[in-house]
């Protein structure tokens, strides 16, 4: 029962960091669109080129964003399989 614990233990901690890496590429990719937004608004060459970088950079972070909350429901599959099997042994 210790090891499903501890493995329990781990998947939650790893969950943890994978919500708060997903929070962070959020509000960056949002800090990114509205960069994107103010200097697109100028009309100079030199800002319209970083705006769209600003744009890709935003696409790459809400990408990250995806991903985390992927891994995320299947850290939450893995955990929910260990309770059941953890259940099972108990009976």
């Amino acid at each position: 029962m210790t090891d499903f614990n501890d493995v329990k233990h781990v998947l939650n901690y790893l969950q943890s960091e994978i919500t708060r890496i997903e929070t962070v590429s959020g509000t960056l990719s949002s800090v990114e669109r509205e960069h994107y937004q103010k200097l697109t608004n100028f009309d100079h060459k030199e800002l319209v080129d970083i705006a769209i970088e600003e744009q890709s950079a935003s696409r790459q972070l809400d990408t990250i964003k995806q991903m985390c909350l992927s891994m995320s429901k299947q850290i939450d599959g893995m955990v929910r399989q260990l309770d059941r099997g953890a259940g099972n042994e108990i009976h």
